[in-house]
């Protein structure tokens, strides 16, 4: 599955975006590579789509991994928005292993209510620069 990012370091936000297939590979890469990015801070908030995922190959050890890779504080707040049952199970999974607080970290079903409690703009588009790194594409 190819998987995105862009900060936008003026706002203090990752825009992070997956779609097709997920797999442990492309998560635990964004996870990384993101951690390195000079540009990013972990306490930015970070709202992930994967609402275009058309298949998961993600294993229980595989978001434990990423767990572990996460480059985000506790405390910063991330949204994900998710289409799938089987989506939302694996991203509240690695909010378990984040050990992340429902007042920081919440799964959306649509994107607007997402933006709203990330403290966006629920009109604006998703940025239309390309991203600062994909995997997996």
């Amino acid at each position: 599955m190819p998987i995105a990012y862009l900060i936008d370091v003026a706002n203090g936000i990752v825009y992070s975006r997956g779609w097709g297939v997920l797999t442990d590979a492309e998560i635990a890469a964004h996870a990384s590579t993101l951690s390195k990015d000079p540009r990013f801070d972990p306490s930015f908030r970070q709202i992930v789509d994967f609402r275009e995922l058309t298949d998961i190959k993600v294993t229980g050890a595989g978001v434990r991994d990423v767990a572990r890779l996460n480059p985000s504080r506790r405390d910063a707040r991330r949204a994900f928005v998710v289409a799938s049952g089987e989506a939302f199970g694996l991203t509240r999974m690695f909010g378990f292993f984040t050990e992340s607080s429902g007042e920081e970290f919440r799964i959306f079903r649509a994107m607007e209510p997402a933006y709203e409690w990330i403290g966006l703009d629920t009109a604006a588009p998703w940025p239309a620069q390309a991203p600062d790194a994909t995997f997996g594409a």
